[in-house]
């Protein structure tokens, strides 16, 4: 059975086949998946004038309310699944056909130009997934407006999972952020079942900061932290 849940939880980072629509499904009706997606918009304030970015916008569901709370805005994202870039433009098809959306297959690790610098970036359980979470980030900032803002969302669903591992969780996102150079890093918990999630936000310094050093032959502070995650490699 552990090999069947295995595959199954693997599937939330890529899902394909089958069990992907499975995934998707869970994804759509799960009442704490909406929860999270919609209290990580609300929790980096978008406005309207905002450039968006979602790290692995699943089935759209925040794509559809940034869209919304962007109005004279952009809003892109980038995900790694055929299938939920299908969901996703059909979810948004209004927006999509107009302009004001963006969405595209690929990796996190290769983020392409958008043509925009972004305000507000978010990500919603996806960051155990990141082979190299420092290096994405990076990335990332180096696509973001000075004084944006960015929010990481995770809530553990392993078997087991206590609010101890939330907030494992909350310091191993901080510390990526802070070594990719964000400011003001800082994290918040969602109250949810059946544990809490946490919410790391980082800000792009206004002034321009100066590059983290390269890590070398030390250990990176996310790797210090054991979570109870699926494995990046799924």
């Amino acid at each position: 059975m552990s090999g069947i849940r295995d595959a199954m939880v693997c599937q939330f980072g890529k899902p394909r086949g089958l069990l992907g629509r499975i995934a998707s499904l869970i994804m759509q009706v799960r009442p704490s998946n909406r929860k999270r997606n919609l209290r990580t918009v609300d929790v980096v304030d978008i406005r309207p004038e905002d450039n968006v970015l979602e790290l692995g916008f699943g089935p759209g569901i925040a794509v559809a309310e940034a869209a919304r709370r962007a109005s004279a805005g952009k809003v892109c994202g980038i995900d790694r699944s055929e299938l939920m870039l299908e969901q996703a433009r059909r979810r948004n098809r209004k927006a999509v056909d107009a302009g004001r959306v963006d969405l595209r297959l690929g990796a996190v690790e290769r983020l392409p130009e958008f043509g925009v610098h972004f305000d507000k970036v978010f990500a919603v359980n996806v960051f155990m997934f990141w082979e190299d979470p420092i290096a994405v980030l990076r990335g990332v900032r180096g696509q973001m407006s000075a004084g944006g803002t960015i929010a990481l969302t995770l809530q553990p669903r392993s078997k087991g999972a206590t609010n101890d591992d939330s907030r494992a969780a909350a310091s191993a996102m901080e510390a990526a952020l802070r070594e990719a150079g964000f400011a003001n890093v800082r994290s918040t918990m969602f109250e949810m079942a059946p544990v809490s999630a946490a919410c790391a936000l980082g800000e792009v310094a206004a002034a321009p900061a100066t590059a983290p050093r390269a890590l070398q032959a030390m250990p990176s502070p996310v790797a210090s932290v054991v979570l109870p995650f699926p494995s990046r490699s799924c």
